[in-house]
């Protein structure tokens, strides 16, 4: 049968789990995890510019050698942007499968699906 325990033992025994669970859930720095995104977002942004823009510019120099003025422009510019939103795309399923990769901490229900 179960004997009752002493209030030393249930101490050591309450420490002993909170140390588990502070290994095993780490407590993240909101300014530390609200930065990172910040960052992410910004460097989002960075691409889709950046491809918008060296489409354009690709398409713009082409028309001048070309005289095609201003198709060519027209179209890298819409290639650029289908780059840009490309790489968003590709960076966003990499990160949905670093945080769909992560273990469930104990004691949080995984979704249920179907449901």
């Amino acid at each position: 049968m179960n004997t009752p325990r002493s209030n030393d033992e249930l101490a050591a025994l309450d420490a002993q789990l909170a140390e588990a669970r502070a290994r095993l859930v780490p407590t993240a720095d909101p300014r530390a995890v609200a930065s990172s995104a910040l960052a992410q977002g910004s460097r989002y942004a960075l691409e889709i510019v950046v491809g918008t823009a060296v489409g354009g510019f690709l398409g713009w120099q082409l028309d001048r050698w070309l005289g095609t003025k201003p198709w060519l422009a027209l179209l890298f510019l819409l290639l650029g942007m289908v780059a840009g939103f490309m790489n968003l795309m590709r960076a966003v399923n990499r990160e949905a499968a670093i945080v769909n990769a992560e273990p469930v901490p104990p004691g949080v229900a995984p979704d249920q699906e179907g449901q």
